[in-house]
């Protein structure tokens, strides 16, 4: 009998050993939102770079004091689930960061696109949003087909995976106006500069919310992953997609569009005029 539970005893101490063991050599990597380790590049921060603040409705405030956003409440509840104290910002054109210049930044995150181009210099994580291009316009402005749309002036973004739409989809009669800055695009419309401006629909859900001026015209019928990106080879890319995983699997996502773009992520198509382009 005494054998017996001598030998119980040990399996007892050997199971709570390993488990000792386990906790002792991952330390702070274990996290119960996300699987795989994270790295960061500075001590228990992430940092994350975005275009220049600010983005309506995805990163407000300034980069030094950031005060809200779709994208920076993202980026906060990411780097808890990764286990880490903080999020540190810094900003850069878009142009650079889809070329991969993310300078010491852990990821990137503004309204990222995928493409096998941008995979050459970026690794892409799960994608966070599907989103379709939409028209931006003047509350009261209409674009029933292609056709209208193709005579109006067009501001777009410049490169950006719109552009790409603007000319090769749309393919207006006039120059189109491109931007590097997003604000400028919002302005073009506003003073009538531009008929229209095409953004990703949950930018442009951001931006009505706060401009009741301007509005929704329409939507293509083609969806677009949004996704975070890290540089090129990262060891931190399983990580960063498992914690994103989890986020939409237990509503955070849902919750942060409904707070931050007025409307949840599964509502955001709904109710605006579909415009095909039967490519």
């Amino acid at each position: 009998m005494r054998s017996s539970l001598r030998r119980v005893t040990g399996i007892v101490i050997g199971a709570l050993a390993a488990v000792v063991l386990t906790f002792a050599l991952t330390g702070c990597e274990i996290s119960d939102s996300a699987s795989g380790t994270f790295t960061p590049a500075h001590d228990n921060v992430l940092t994350v770079v975005t275009q220049p603040f600010p983005t309506v409705g995805f990163w407000e405030g300034t980069a030094a004091h950031p005060t809200g956003g779709f994208e920076y409440e993202m980026a906060e509840e990411l780097a808890s689930r990764l286990g880490l104290d903080g999020v540190k910002v810094e900003t850069r054109e878009f142009s650079e960061i889809v070329a991969g210049n993310l300078g010491d930044a852990d990821i990137a995150m503004s309204l990222l696109t995928p493409t096998s181009e941008r995979e050459e210099n970026l690794d892409f994580t799960t994608p966070y949003l599907q989103t379709t291009p939409a028209f931006l316009t003047r509350d009261g402005t209409e674009i029933p087909d292609l056709e209208t749309a193709q005579g109006m002036k067009i501001a777009v973004g410049r490169n950006t995976t719109l552009e790409g739409i603007v000319d090769d989809t749309i393919r207006p009669d006039q120059e189109p106006l491109r931007f590097e800055n997003r604000d400028r695009e919002i302005e073009a419309v506003r003073k009538g500069t531009a008929d229209a401006a095409l953004f990703d629909l949950a930018a442009a859900q951001a931006i009505i919310k706060e401009s009741p001026n301007l509005t929704i015209a329409a939507q293509l019928n083609d969806p677009e992953p949004i996704a975070a990106a890290l540089p090129k080879g990262s060891s931190n890319t399983d990580a960063v997609g498992s914690a994103l995983r989890s986020m939409e699997a237990d509503g955070t996502i849902d919750q942060l569009s409904a707070d931050w773009l007025g409307i949840s992520v599964s509502d955001l198509s709904a109710n605006i005029p579909l415009l095909r382009t039967n490519q």
